[in-house]
């Protein structure tokens, strides 16, 4: 009787062993897109008194100016102070994600590095800046400025084709080619910034 009940158990134990539903893998999330950074740009585009000069805005100067002069500490210090107001700025992310690592803020140093290829991501996802029809759409002169330092091209000349500037380059190997930036937010913003206040 005994010998019988455990077959009968080990019977059980293999059909359901041999029925039973594979657990399910764990589904893989998409890998993060350049949108995210695109929405953020455009978001901080979009805001009242918009100004897509912060290059020249002396917060920022301020930050490289503490960079020539070697102080790295007042480098940190401003350099965060001007993400907080401006964190679209792919420069000083840069530049704050290489002092950081030297400091030994490896984590602070990889989120910076990834705000910057992000924003860069997020530009070179609007097109492959070869003519006026696929340019690199930009919020700020300066995100044109990060991009070409970023693939090591140097600026021969400059001018404005439509609504994008044409930024003719010497690349790393010597050949020269034409990057196309639609500048069409930053020429918005501008105009705003030159209305004549509205009468209330």
């Amino acid at each position: 009787m005994k010998t019988s009940c455990l077959t009968l158990l080990l019977v059980l134990i293999l059909t359901s062993v041999g029925h039973s539903e594979p657990a399910a893998a764990p589904k893989v999330p998409p890998f993060p897109g350049a949108e995210d950074y695109t929405a953020l740009r455009m978001a901080y585009a979009a805001q009242p008194g918009f100004s897509s000069f912060w290059n020249v805005e002396p917060e920022r100067q301020a930050v490289f100016t503490a960079i020539r002069s070697k102080d790295y500490k007042s480098a940190l210090e401003l350099s965060k102070a001007w993400l907080e107001k401006v964190p679209v700025d792919a420069e000083v992310h840069y530049l704050r994600g290489h002092f950081l690592k030297k400091a030994g803020d490896i984590p602070g140093s990889m989120h910076h590095f990834h705000c910057f290829y992000g924003l860069m991501r997020s530009i070179t996802a609007t097109g492959d800046g070869k003519s006026p029809k696929t340019a690199w759409k930009v919020i700020s002169v300066s995100e044109e400025y990060a991009l070409l330092n970023e693939i090591d091209a140097k600026l021969i000349d400059q001018s404005l084709v439509d609504s994008c500037d044409k930024m003719h380059v010497s690349l790393p190997d010597g050949t020269e080619t034409d990057y196309y930036f639609d500048v069409s937010i930053s020429l918005a913003a501008t105009a705003r910034a030159f209305e004549p206040a509205k009468k209330k």
